[in-house]
C-alpha cells in the first residue's frame, strides 16, 4: 500500500475544538497529547478506559454520529471498528477537516508525529502512519542529541532575530557561522557577546555582512578504532561543524558517512611509500585555521594515544591558533574488547600497559626487557611490522614463549579478524595492519560467547599462559 508523503506542519490548537473518536488506551494517549497542546477535546465512545476518565476533556458516552465534526479543526479516531473509522474519515473529507486514523493510514489526511520537547525545540518524527513504533524509536535517538548546547543555540538565534526585526529581512545573514560558534562554546556570557557582535554587524549601514565571530579554529578529534557507533557525541558534532576535515589513513571508511556533503576532505595519512612529514601536517592546520576555516584534524583512536596530537597541539599553540581536543576511544582498549579479551580481569591481570611498536628495532624508547617483567597485559599499537623483533625482545627479557597472544585486525569493522597464537609464534603468523597486539594470559580468552575459553578463578591460582594456549588448540 502506498501512502502519499505528508507535509510536516505544526498546528496551533490552543483553544480550538478537536474530536477524538474512541475511548480506549490509544485514544486516551492521543487525547492527552492534544490536551497538552491546549486543544478543547471532546471524546466520543460507548465506554472510556481509566486513562480517558482522568483527562480534562468533554466525554460523550455513545457511538459516533454524523454531525459530531461540526466546528472541529481536527478529528482523531482510534477504534477497532473499520466501518466507524471509514465513516469518520468520509465525514472529515467532506467537511475539509483533517483526520488522523490510528493504524489506518489509508484513512489519514493527517498523522500525529512522535514528539519530544526540550525548551523551545520540538522534535517530531513521522513514518506517514506506517510504523508508530519506528517513529518513536527514531525520536528517542534524535532526542539524545539535544543537550544544553541546543538550548544555548536556540536562545542565541531567538535573541538575534528579535533584535534584527528593525531590518526588513534577515535573509542572507551568516546564521550558520553564528550558531556553529555558539554550539562550540559552553558559556552563556560568551554566547551573548557573539550575538551582540553579529547584530552590530548586521545592522551597520556599511558594507556586506561577514561573520563576526572568529571561525578559524581547529579541533583535534579522535575517530575511535573505526566503528562509527564508537564515535563520541562530541566527535559527531565536530564533524558537522567543520568546513574541512584533515584525516589520517586509519579512519574507518564508515566514519566518513558522518561528515556532511560538501565538507572538504584532505588526506594526510602516512602510508608505505608515502610519508607525510608531521611538520607539514602542523603547517597545514595552521594555514587552514588562519584562512578562517573550521578545521577538524581527524585521527584514528585517540589523538593523544600515539596519535601525535600533542605535537599538533604544540604547533597550533605556537602559531596562536585556538584549538580543542575531542578524545576518542583508543584501539588499545576497544580492539581487545571487540575480540572478547578483557585487558584486566580479576585473578588474571591486574594491570595493562600500552606500548608503541613503531620502529621497535631502531629506537630505544621502549625497554622491552622491563616490559617483560611488568606482568599483567601488554597492548602494542603500531607493532605489526616489528612484531617478530618485539616477540624476541620480550622473550629475551624473560617472558614465557608460551604466553598467549591475540592480534585484532581492523577492530570493530565488518571485516574484523582475530588471530591467536603463542608469543614465540607472533613473528610468523599472518597479520595485516592496522592491528592491535594483545600479549598476556587474558589474550587466550574470548568472552564474546558463552562457550569461549575461561580462566580458572579459585582466588589463588591465575590462568597459566600454557593452560590458556592449550585451550585454543
Amino acid at each position: 500500500m502506498t501512502v502519499a508523503a505528508g507535509f510536516p506542519i505544526s498546528l496551533v490548537l490552543a483553544g480550538r475544538p478537536v474530536l477524538v473518536v474512541g475511548g480506549g488506551r490509544v485514544a486516551a494517549a492521543k487525547a492527552r497529547q492534544l490536551v497538552e497542546a491546549g486543544a478543547q477535546v471532546t471524546m466520543v465512545a460507548p465506554r472510556f478506559c481509566a486513562e480517558a476518565e482522568e483527562l480534562t476533556v468533554r466525554r460523550v458516552p455513545r457511538t459516533y454520529r454524523h454531525g459530531d465534526l461540526d466546528g472541529c479543526w481536527l478529528v482523531v479516531t482510534a477504534v477497532d471498528d473499520a466501518e466507524v473509522t471509514a465513516a469518520v474519515a468520509a465525514d472529515a473529507e467532506a467537511a475539509r477537516v483533517f483526520c488522523n486514523a490510528a493504524d489506518r493510514p489509508e484513512h489519514c489526511s493527517a498523522t500525529l508525529m512522535a514528539l519530544h520537547r526540550r525548551g523551545e525545540v520540538t522534535v517530531a518524527v513521522s513514518t506517514n502512519g506506517r510504523s508508530p513504533a519506528a517513529a518513536g524509536w527514531l525520536r528517542d535517538r534524535l532526542a539524545g542529541a539535544l543537550d544544553a548546547r541546543t538550548d544555548r543555540v536556540v536562545r542565541a538565534a531567538a535573541a538575534a532575530r528579535d533584535r534584527l526585526r528593525v531590518r526588513r529581512s534577515s535573509e542572507g545573514l551568516p546564521w550558520r557561522a553564528l550558531l556553529d560558534e555558539v554550539a562550540a562554546i559552553d558559556d552563556d556570557a560568551e554566547a551573548s557577546s557573539l550575538v551582540d557582535r553579529f547584530v552590530s554587524a548586521a545592522t551597520a549601514p556599511t558594507a556586506p555582512i561577514a561573520p563576526t565571530a572568529p571561525v578559524g579554529r581547529v579541533k583535534l578529534v579522535g575517530a575511535g578504532p573505526g566503528d562509527p557507533d564508537l564515535l563520541t557525541v562530541a566527535a559527531v558534532a565536530a564533524l558537522r561543524w567543520a568546513d574541512v576535515v584533515v584525516h589520517d589513513a586509519l579512519v574507518g571508511d564508515e566514519i566518513f558517512r558522518s561528515i556532511p556533503a560538501g565538507t572538504e576532505l584532505i588526506d594526510v595519512g602516512k602510508r608505505p611509500g608515502r610519508p607525510v612529514p608531521q611538520e607539514t601536517i602542523g603547517a597545514l592546520l595552521v594555514q587552514l585555521a588562519r584562512s578562517g576555516r573550521r578545521v577538524v584534524r581527524l585521527k584514528g583512536g585517540d589523538p593523544y594515544v600515539f596519535g601525535r596530537g600533542g605535537e599538533e597541539a604544540l604547533a597550533l599553540g605556537a602559531a596562536g591558533v585556538d584549538y580543542d581536543v575531542v578524545p576518542g576511544v583508543s584501539a588499545a582498549l576497544a580492539a581487545p574488547a571487540a575480540a572478547g579479551v578483557p585487558v584486566t580481569h580479576r585473578g588474571v591481570a591486574a594491570a595493562v600497559t600500552v606500548i608503541t611498536g613503531h620502529r621497535a628495532r631502531e629506537l630505544a624508547a621502549v625497554d622491552w626487557a622491563a616490559a617483560a617483567r611488568l606482568g599483567g597485559t601488554l597492548v602494542v599499537l603500531m607493532g605489526v611490522t616489528e612484531r617478530a623483533a618485539i616477540a624476541e625482545a620480550l622473550q629475551a627479557g624473560g617472558l614465557n614463549a608460551a604466553t598467549p597472544v591475540a592480534v585484532v585486525e581492523r577492530a570493530g569493522r565488518p571485516d574484523q579478524r582475530v588471530a591467536r597464537a603463542r608469543l614465540d609464534e607472533l613473528g610468523v603468523i599472518d597479520v595485516v595492519a592496522p592491528a592491535t597486539i594483545v600479549i598476556g594470559a587474558v589474550a587466550s580468552l574470548d568472552l564474546r560467547s558463552p562457550g569461549g575459553p575461561r580462566p580458572r578463578l579459585d582466588g589463588r591460582t591465575p590462568l597459566e599462559p600454557d593452560a590458556g594456549t592449550a585451550a585454543l588448540r
